[in-house]
């Protein structure tokens, strides 16, 4: 059999050649910062408003994320003699709020607000 060439480059045309190598200590701009919002949507509601509705999302949705990773924490922990029922219903209730995560979410950015979105914006 014969060998594979493992070299991660790969030639496009005469001189030009792709590596799937990452290019590490990229530099771009940041689009929006945190804790704004964008003024570019056609919103009727002022820029107060909306800085305090995002605000108060996020934090909803910190409590939604939080809430849902436990869920999945005992779904993945339940034992005893209702393992299967438990088991479902943690699974049923984990989806729940990975559904109001997204509403909830979404709900921020088009209000032009930037929403959390990881554990560690929750910490």
């Amino acid at each position: 059999m014969a060998k594979k060439n493992l070299n991660s480059k790969t030639q496009i045309g005469e001189h030009q050649e792709i590596s799937a190598q990452p290019r590490l200590h990229q530099r771009g701009p940041e689009i929006q910062a945190y804790g704004t919002v964008s003024h570019m949507l056609p919103l009727d509601l002022e820029e107060p408003v909306r800085l305090e509705m995002t605000e108060q999302l996020n934090l909803l949705l910190a409590d939604t994320m939080t809430l849902r990773d436990l869920y999945k924490k005992s779904h993945w922990q339940v034992a005893g003699p209702t393992f299967y029922q438990l088991h479902l219903l943690f699974d049923k209730h984990y989806g729940e709020q990975t559904e109001l995560v997204d509403t909830i979410a979404e709900r921020i950015q088009l209000l032009g607000g930037i929403s959390i979105a990881m554990a560690a914006d929750v910490a």
